[in-house]
């Protein structure tokens, strides 16, 4: 889960006519340790493919990541607390979770990660702002 988180950046160059949209997740965690790693997700890539990753400094107890420019559509949002800074989304050796996560919309998973249509979220122009709490 979350695996493949790289920072990725897209840009449009200015006078572009796609519209301007973007989304904020912001993210809670209990202490500020390391930084979150963020990806956005469409349905046949959920929590493995993003389609734009975000890495955020932890600022009191939030970090915030931003994806701008994605197209029109329906996506899903995956975060976790990168809290020793390696870049991975540690686990034990039982393949259970070491480091806080969540995803958009907050659901939790049973006996795996929640569905991608229990995190979806719809994108237009403007902003998308979400909001989860990572444990």
């Amino acid at each position: 889960m979350l695996a493949a988180l790289c920072a990725s950046s897209g840009g449009t160059a200015r006078g572009d006519s796609r519209p301007h949209n973007e989304v904020l997740l912001s993210v809670s965690v209990g202490k500020a340790r390391g930084r979150v790693l963020c990806g956005v997700y469409e349905r046949g890539g959920w929590l493995k493919r993003p389609v734009k990753g975000s890495a955020a400094s932890i600022r009191g107890n939030v970090a915030t990541c931003r994806f701008a420019d994605l197209k029109p559509g329906n996506y899903a949002a995956g975060a976790f607390q990168d809290a020793n800074s390696n870049g991975k989304f540690d686990r034990s050796w039982t393949g259970m979770p070491d480091e806080p996560w969540c995803v958009s919309r907050g659901p939790r998973g049973t006996l795996g990660p929640p569905s991608f249509d229990a995190a979806m979220f719809s994108v237009s122009e403007g902003t998308v702002r979400l909001n989860c709490s990572a444990r």
